[in-house]
C-alpha cells in the first residue's frame, strides 16, 4: 500500500475521495514521554515483515511519527516549524489567544487540524502504524484500529529521555513532564478525553515488565484477530 502517494496527493488536492478503506487493522501508539513507543513501534514493523512472505496481511504496513510532520509542513497553508511538531509542542488556550491577536488566524488549530486528517485518513487506509498524535481520540470510531498504551516507571522513563537526547538528569526529567504535559492538555482540549483513562484503548502495557520484541509479537496477534473480525 503507497500511503506516501495518497497523503501527498490529499495535502496537494485538498480532498480525500481517493481514500478507500480496505478493512485493514491499523495500530495507535499513546505514550508516556520515555514509555520507547519509537522503540515498540520499529519492532512491531519487524515482526509484520518476518511474517509477510506467508500472509498478505502483514504486508506494506508504515510507521508514522515525524512522517505526519513532514507531509503537514508541504501543505503551504501551514507556517509551523518542523521542530514543534515533531515534537508535540501544544500552547495552552490562553497562550494561542494572544498569539492569534497578533497574526489574526489560529495557527495552531489549522496545523492540527490537518495533523488529524491525516491520522484519519492512514486509519481509513489501514496498515499503519501511528505513534501519538492523538491518534487514539483521532480514529476511535473506526472499527478496524488497535490502541495502545504504553507506561513505565519514572526512574525508566528518565533514563530512556536522557539516552534520547543526550542529556543530564535534571533536563530530561523537565523535557519529561513539559512531553506529558503538552499531550495531555492537547486530547483534553480537543477531545475532551484524557489520556490515563485506560477504557480509550485496547491494552495498556508496562514496558518495565515486557520488552519490546514480546510486546510486538502480542501485538502482531492482536492485528490477526482484528482482521479476522472484520
Amino acid at each position: 500500500m503507497d500511503h506516501m502517494a495518497l497523503l501527498k496527493k490529499f495535502i496537494r488536492d485538498k480532498e480525500d475521495s481517493d481514500i478507500v478503506g480496505h478493512g485493514f487493522p491499523f495500530v495507535t501508539i499513546t505514550r508516556q514521554a520515555g514509555a520507547g513507543g519509537h522503540i515498540l513501534a520499529r519492532t512491531i514493523l519487524e515482526e509484520l515483515d518476518k511474517r509477510s512472505k506467508t500472509d498478505e496481511l502483514f504486508e506494506g504496513w508504515d510507521l508514522f511519527d515525524q512522517t505526519v510532520c513532514a507531509l503537514v509542513m508541504q501543505d503551504p497553508d501551514i507556517s509551523a516549524s518542523f521542530d514543534s511538531l515533531v515534537s508535540e509542542e501544544y500552547r495552552s488556550e490562553t497562550q494561542q489567544m494572544v498569539a492569534d491577536i497578533f497574526t489574526g488566524r489560529s495557527e495552531q488549530y489549522a496545523t492540527y487540524k490537518r495533523i488529524f486528517e491525516i491520522v484519519r485518513i492512514l486509519g481509513t487506509l489501514g496498515k499503519a502504524v501511528i505513534i501519538g498524535r492523538a491518534g487514539v481520540c483521532v480514529t476511535r470510531n473506526l472499527p478496524h484500529g488497535i490502541h495502545i498504551r504504553l507506561i513505565a516507571s519514572e526512574e525508566t522513563r528518565i533514563k530512556n529521555v536522557m539516552l534520547e537526547q543526550n542529556t543530564a538528569r535534571e533536563a530530561a526529567i523537565k523535557s519529561m513532564k513539559k512531553q506529558d504535559s503538552e499531550r495531555e492538555r492537547l486530547i483534553r482540549d480537543f477531545f475532551d478525553a484524557d489520556l490515563d483513562n485506560f477504557l480509550l484503548y485496547d491494552a495498556v502495557f508496562n514496558v518495565d515488565k515486557q520488552n519490546s520484541v514480546e510486546l510486538a509479537k502480542l501485538i502482531v496477534q492482536m492485528i490477526r484477530s482484528k482482521a479476522k473480525k472484520n
